[in-house]
């Protein structure tokens, strides 16, 4: 019955198409096909129906129509998602169980058909057990990796059978339950393995085993243990089909993205991908940073609808299609107008919300346009963050055939960022998005020192609730084209972010490796000097500033204090003649403190 009803074209049901399936409605119908026991399963309005081979001998019945056209049961049928109970009598040779979805509510019945001429006690036995296995696949059902399922399936097991132990294995992967009993002997009592398959015939080789060791009250009941067996052997098919998937699709999805980010004169890009969840397969999240030849920094930032290869596909077209348009000319707006038109044509419905940023670092303007995406999130001046746009720019692309979408304008000041992010930053189930959206342009506007740290606060904040959706964030941060001025507490912890935001201002201005590392190393030891040497400071800061000439890199450290002289004990004098050996080197020294500035020529390239 598997292979029949694998061949069956379900979009044409009532149904559809099993990717769309519900997990409850796929765990009852590995419970029913695991099973021998005649065992029919009924969903949605049209109660349709799935069967297996034994109640298909009992009743006829093709899987994917009506149950009523074979049974006329649908008055049973209904009072059952009506009132949300089961249903059993002397009268019928079957008992009806609600089948619940994930909000609880009844959305089909689970119909186990019953021998009349049995005992009213062996009855009940063998619905309660096949109630159990229900229980035990839609456990099975609802995690999906091999070492979940084999974990999910050992504590079941175990309460079904009341066994002393027992561990169930697969290649590279254990689970163990202890029962509590008189301690085991060394070699199982059952050995199983784990077919999968359902049909004995079709079984291709075990997945794994199934060991159990009897409990204090005698060994676990034989064909309890064969449909558990059976029941684990399908589900650990369908965990190692999605882990193959799961891993194509990420593998996929990462090389997809962006292996760096370009560096320009007057901004700073951090980025960061998270998948979703191990609930989850990967979904369709995607950023992408492009320098265009006239100088102008372009973010994007998108999430395709869908999860798996065919979602990280669907995103690798997207990507590719609106960096083209970018380094074609195009603005924000006519890129994305002709992304629409691209997918219109390429024979499948696709959808996805995109947002594309053009910041020009000389002017500091930003233009920018959106295809359903969330508003990205402006800091400006130590004030409260805002979003770009209140209202929505256009439809999400795929979602209509003919749109043209605008180009808006405006001006960031130095110092100010912008966040770009998919909505799995904000989704959480305990509380609705508007609050989510609230939290975020708070935590936005929390100060950090540099874009890199506001990106990892935002993501130790996520990490704090299950998550089932990807998250893409894209930070940009304006900075003077031609200079930095920073000013830091005179504490040498904070040495790590003045060699940050350098190394960024270095690479912006694509001064050579060598000439970079010779900068870094002596900028340090001149800061290092700048927060040990000064007596009785004003302040305890220190203010590094930094401006790129054409032919060469000039920085300036100042203190507010007066230098320990040189034969003071606590003075120790290598430093100045390192980054002498370094850079030209100057000191002028003031009422108002000490400036140590440093001059590295660069040679042409």
């Amino acid at each position: 019955m598997g292979a029949r009803m694998s061949a069956l074209d379900w979009s044409a049901t009532t149904v559809g198409d099993p990717s769309a399936w519900p997990e409850e409605l796929t765990g009852a119908i590995v419970t029913m096909l695991a099973s021998r026991a005649p065992i029919v399963v009924c969903w949605g309005p049209e109660h349709t129906a799935f069967y297996n081979d034994a109640s298909r001998s009992v009743t006829g019945g093709e899987p994917g129509r009506p149950v009523a056209e074979t049974w006329d049961v649908r008055a049973l049928l209904d009072g059952v998602i009506a009132n949300d109970a089961s249903f059993a009598s002397e009268d019928h040779p079957f008992t009806l169980d609600p089948i619940r979805d994930a909000e609880g509510r009844p959305a089909g019945v689970f119909c186990i058909i019953t021998d009349k001429t049995a005992a009213s006690g062996d009855l009940w036995e063998i619905v309660g057990r096949l109630r159990g296995l229900v229980d035990v696949a839609s456990s099975l059902n609802a995690v999906p990796t091999t070492a979940e399922v084999l974990d999910v399936a050992a504590r079941h097991v175990l309460a079904l059978t009341s066994a002393g132990r027992v561990v169930v294995t697969a290649p590279e992967a254990r689970a163990e339950q202890d029962g509590g009993a008189t301690v085991p002997p060394s070699e199982p009592d059952v050995v199983l393995p784990l077919p999968s398959d359902s049909s004995p015939d079709d079984a291709g080789p075990p997945l794994g085993e199934l060991r159990v060791w009897d409990g204090a009250d005698g060994p676990a009941e034989p064909a309890l243990l064969n449909q558990l067996a059976r029941l684990i052997g399908l589900r650990l098919a369908n965990a190692r089909l999605y882990e193959t998937e799961h891993r194509i699709a990420s593998t996929l999805q990462h090389s997809l993205l962006p292996q760096s980010l370009p560096r320009v004169p007057g901004a700073i890009v951090a980025s960061r991908y998270v998948p979703g969840s191990s609930e989850a397969r990967v979904g369709g999240d995607w950023y992408d940073a492009i320098a265009a030849p006239d100088g102008e920094l372009f973010l994007v930032i998108g999430d395709v609808v869908g999860k798996g290869v065919q979602a990280a596909a669907g995103m690798g077209q997207l990507r590719n299609a609106l960096r083209a348009y970018v380094l074609e000319g195009f603005d924000c707006g006519a890129a994305l107008t002709r992304l629409n038109r691209l997918v219109d044509t390429l024979g499948r419905r696709q959808f996805a919300t995109v947002i594309c940023v053009a910041f020009d670092p000389r002017t500091r303007r930003l233009r920018f346009s959106s295809a359903g995406h969330p508003s990205p999130i402006v800091v400006e001046g130590g004030k409260a963050g805002e979003f770009l746009y209140a209202t929505a720019m256009g439809p999400p692309i795929g979602a209509l055939g003919n749109v043209t979408y605008p180009t808006r304008e405006r001006e960031l000041s130095s110092g100010g960022r912008l966040l770009l992010y998919t909505d799995g930053l904000v989704e959480d189930r305990r509380q609705g998005i508007d609050t989510g959206l609230a939290e975020l342009t708070a935590d936005v506007a929390r100060p950090t020192d540099h874009v890199e740290d506001l990106l990892d606060a935002l993501l130790v904040k996520a990490a704090r609730h299950a998550r089932r959706d990807d998250i893409a964030l894209l930070a940009l941060e304006v900075t003077e084209p031609r200079e930095f001025v920073l000013r830091l507490p005179a504490d040498p912890s904070r040495l790590t972010v003045m060699r940050r935001r350098l190394e960024d201002f270095l690479t912006a201005h694509a001064v050579p490796d060598n000439d970079a590392f010779d900068l870094v190393v002596a900028v340090s030891e001149a800061a290092a000097n700048a927060i040990e040497h000064p007596l009785d400071p004003d302040e305890p800061v220190i203010v590094v500033e930094a401006s790129h000439t054409g032919d060469a890199v000039v920085v300036t450290i100042h203190d507010t204090g007066r230098w320990r002289p040189a034969t003071d004990a606590g003075f120790r004098g290598r430093g100045l003649a390192l980054i002498g050996a370094l850079t030209e080197l100057s000191v002028h020294r003031s009422p108002q403190g000490t400036a140590v500035t440093l001059r590295r020529p660069l040679n042409p390239a």
